[in-house]
C-alpha cells in the first residue's frame, strides 16, 4: 500500500466523524476523504452555525483543480452541490491564503451512517 496518503489516516474512525463532523455534512465529508480529498473544516449550516448553507472547506495546497475533483466525487455519490469557490483570506490588505469552499444544497442527516467506498490509494496486488 502506498504510504503518502494523509487523508485522515486513510479514513478516520466512526468516533472521529461523530465527534468532529456535524451530522448534516458527515456523509459528504466521508465521501471526500474516501476519494483522497482532505478537508479543513465543515459546518452543516443554519441558525447558530458558522455558515448559512452546509459548507465544507478544503485546503488549496497543490492542485488548483481540487474543488472540481471534490465536485465530481460528491456528485458521483449523490450529494447535490450548490457551488464551488476558490476563496482567499486577506491579511493586511493583501491576499494571504486560499482555500476551496464547497456549499451543498441540503444536509444529509439521513445518510449520517453511510460509508462510501474508499477509492483513494487502493492498490491491487
Amino acid at each position: 500500500m502506498k504510504q503518502d496518503a494523509v487523508v485522515r489516516d486513510l479514513v478516520a474512525t466512526d468516533e472521529w466523524y461523530a465527534d468532529k463532523v456535524d451530522a448534516g455534512v458527515r456523509y459528504p465529508v466521508r465521501v471526500l476523504h474516501a476519494h483522497g480529498i482532505e478537508t479543513a473544516q465543515s459546518c452543516q449550516g443554519g441558525a447558530g452555525h458558522a455558515y448559512h448553507e452546509p459548507t465544507i472547506d478544503l485546503p488549496a495546497q497543490g492542485s488548483d483543480a481540487l474543488g472540481f475533483a471534490a465536485l465530481a466525487a460528491l456528485r458521483d455519490n449523490g450529494v447535490d452541490v450548490l457551488d464551488v469557490a476558490l476563496v482567499w483570506s486577506v491579511v493586511g490588505g493583501l491576499p494571504h491564503q486560499k482555500l476551496w469552499r464547497v456549499q451543498l444544497r441540503a444536509t444529509y442527516e439521513a445518510r449520517v451512517d453511510d460509508r462510501p467506498l474508499f477509492t483513494h490509494g487502493y492498490w491491487a496486488t
